[in-house]
């Protein structure tokens, strides 16, 4: 019986789950919503679901086998048969067929569609790595968040603390008679702005833990400081563009869309040569077709087959042609968007960092003169009002600056995942369904040159454009 304590205390702990005071570091916030976010489990069940579409066609390279059984009443109205004698009326019979068809050659439309969802699945796997990088920015976001709003609440009951203590020595000067009532007043106002600040942070504070809860999954306590990542943060523009053409998921998302929609053209393609089949069928039956007796046959033999349907072919071909030149379009629009997002990311950063300098000046300008008219409070050259002027101004100042080091946090964070890397970059291992395989397991052919990794700026749009109208 003792021996079962452990494991009902370590089963009562993993139950207990987010409820245990222990750190909640950014990591474990991240893996929490990897493992339970509906988004990213979609985005998972869909690429299964592919998996299957997948099975399906390679299955059409197996050989077919059907059984018919048929059991009824047949009459013959005069055809006669050597073998067989027709019945005077109606005669109750039945009939039993198999079938056996193995496919020796399609065009290649199974090997193309094999390649069409092979592509897909891949699409589908960078699908579910792209939820999981912003949904882990999500996370990195409130959870910085959640910190900063408890540290401008810390901050704002500093401030009250000392405009009470403040007050206290206006009161004490009032009751001696050396200042008059209107200081004590205005003391006793700046008193209840502060409280009511409090008031104000307390209220984004709890919004922050709200949100933090509903995203993530778990209570945010304990949090710990974020983790820097400013060494992985590239050195220069050019270099975080030259990363996003190779890493983000959403680019190689829209490139395997690319590669399934050239597979697609392909298995339209095939629509110009006739398939063969290898079939074989065995009938037997009794009283069939009107005729007395019983019916045995078989047959076996090599089976072609061609449509012709007007120009019906032919328009599926070219419109098939045109929806890979429409894929390649929509890559070329969601690259340049990714692009942007990554030059406003840096923007967003450089500028963050150039603030967060600046507010920093002056928040410790606002502290040296706090302290100065402290001490000329001291020697009676300046009024404990002058020092809660200074004191609002020392406020805002470091409110200011919790802000800024905020912001440029998640500034760096946010690049880092406008390019695609953020998962890596904090040694996250990515859900199993977001690992791309299917395309080269099959063996799918690369994509095409337009739809390489390349910068697309407007001259490589003019010559994609004309390699299109050729």
């Amino acid at each position: 019986m003792l021996k079962k304590i452990p494991a009902v205390i370590f089963f009562m702990a993993t139950a207990m789950g987010p409820n245990i005071s222990s750190a909640l570091s950014l990591e474990d916030s991240i893996l929490y919503v990897l493992e339970t976010n509906p988004e990213i489990k979609a985005a998972e069940s869909n690429k299964q679901a592919i998996e299957f579409e997948l099975e399906q066609a390679r299955n059409f390279y197996s050989p077919k086998f059907e059984l018919e059984a048929w059991a009824g009443t047949s009459e013959n109205r005069g055809n006669a048969s050597p073998d067989l004698g027709a019945a005077s009326g109606s005669v109750e019979g039945y009939e039993l067929t198999a079938r056996v068809s193995q496919m020796l050659f399609d065009g290649y439309r199974t090997r193309s569609e094999i390649e069409r969802q092979a592509y897909r699945i891949d699409a589908a796997a960078y699908r579910v790595l792209e939820r999981s990088e912003v949904l882990s920015l999500e996370a990195v976001r409130l959870y910085s968040d959640v910190l900063r709003t408890r540290s401008l609440l810390s901050l704002a009951q500093r401030n009250y603390t000392y405009h009470k203590d403040v007050y206290a020595r206006l009161k004490t000067g009032y009751d001696r008679g050396v200042i008059g009532i209107g200081d004590l007043q205005q003391g006793e106002e700046r008193v209840y702005l502060a409280e009511d600040i409090i008031l104000e942070f307390e209220l984004n504070a709890e919004d922050a833990e709200t949100l933090f809860l509903e995203t993530v999954g778990v209570e945010p306590k304990s949090l710990q400081t974020l983790p820097s990542v400013s060494r992985a943060v590239p050195s220069s523009l050019d270099l975080a563009l030259g990363r996003t053409r190779t890493d983000n998921p959403t680019i190689k998302f829209m490139q395997s869309d690319v590669g399934s929609a050239e597979a697609l053209s392909r298995r339209a393609n095939s629509n110009r040569y006739p398939s063969f089949h290898l079939e074989a069928e065995g009938r037997t039956g009794e009283d069939v077709g009107g005729f007395l007796g019983d019916r045995e046959d078989f047959r076996v033999g090599l089976v072609l087959r061609y449509e012709f349907q007007g120009t019906r072919k032919r328009a599926v071909r070219q419109e098939q042609a045109r929806r890979v030149n429409e894929s390649k379009s929509h890559l070329l629009s969601r690259t340049r968007r990714v692009e942007s997002e990554v030059r406003q990311s840096w923007s967003t950063l450089r500028s963050a960092k150039r603030r967060l300098s600046t507010i920093q000046g002056q928040a410790r300008l606002s502290r040296q003169l706090r302290e100065a008219y402290e001490n000329e409070f001291v020697v009676g050259n300046r009024s404990l009002l002058d020092v809660l002027n200074t004191q609002g101004a020392l406020f805002q100042a470091e409110a200011n600056l919790i802000n800024a080091r905020s912001l440029t946090t998640y500034a760096e964070y946010r690049l880092l995942a406008s390019v695609g890397i953020l998962l890596p970059t904090l040694g996250i291992k990515a859900p199993e369904d977001a690992k791309p395989y299917a395309g080269e397991k099959v063996g799918a052919p690369g994509l095409s040159e337009a739809s390489s990794e390349q910068q697309f700026d407007a001259k490589t749009f003019r010559q994609w454009r004309q390699s299109v109208e050729k």
